[in-house]
């Protein structure tokens, strides 16, 4: 089983209005559904804010669902000048920004797993950017705050759920994958880029993986 889940329930909107349903109701307040999108079973969920909320969310789906595969299928911040608003990022690595290690030298990065679908993204998505996805409970609207956390960090992307998202399902032996859309530049001009782009680029993420579920058996290894 795949589990695709989202910040936003538009942002997986496009998975479960592909899906064959056979389930659906709620888990901890949020809207699911279970079905299937060409040979593959899939759950797919939405709606939280946070790395707290983020860790919750998927350690309860995955206690229920024991997927083998976990995808967040969001958006986030650009912060390198590599990506612009309209990319696909998908992650390698995974760090929280706003949290100290103190015995990991202050930083402590997680790679992610190499998955079948991470190997077929990085062969077939040309247009994908790939690179460190950064995560800290806070919504970055400053340029200089922005250069600051790359300066000290690396990373291409900024959000709040997929460090948080990625340490839940490695320390549950699950596979994952993160792609994010970008949506703003985490600068003074982010709620306007927000909320200028969301309604248009939200579920681009979830379209990528849902053209791949109708053709590509992927839970699998």
């Amino acid at each position: 089983m795949i589990l695709a889940l989202g910040v936003f329930l538009p942002e997986v909107k496009p998975v479960m209005d592909s899906m064959l349903v056979l389930e659906s109701g709620e888990i901890l307040g949020r809207h699911f559904c279970r079905g299937v999108i060409g040979n593959n079973e899939v759950v797919a969920c939405g709606g939280f804010v946070g790395k707290v909320e983020s860790s919750m969310l998927t350690q309860r789906l995955i206690d229920r669902f024991n997927p083998r595969l976990a995808v967040l299928s969001s958006c986030a911040a650009g912060i390198d000048e590599s990506v612009q608003i309209g990319d696909v990022v998908v992650g390698t690595e995974f760090e929280e920004y706003d949290t100290i290690f103190p015995l990991s030298e202050g930083k402590m990065v997680m790679k992610a797993p190499d998955t079948l679908l991470m190997r077929f993204l990085k062969i077939y998505f040309k247009a994908g950017k790939f690179g460190k996805i950064l995560s800290g409970d806070g919504v970055v609207a400053s340029a200089s705050v922005r250069d600051e956390i790359h300066s000290f960090h690396g990373g291409i992307a900024l959000d709040m759920d997929s460090a948080p998202f990625a340490k839940t399902a490695y320390e549950n032996k699950c596979s994952y994958l993160v792609i994010k859309t970008i949506l703003d530049m985490a600068d003074e001009n982010s709620k306007r880029d927000f909320d200028r782009h969301f309604s248009e680029l939200a579920g681009r993420s979830s379209e990528l993986l849902v053209e791949i579920m109708k053709n590509h058996y992927i839970d699998r290894e």
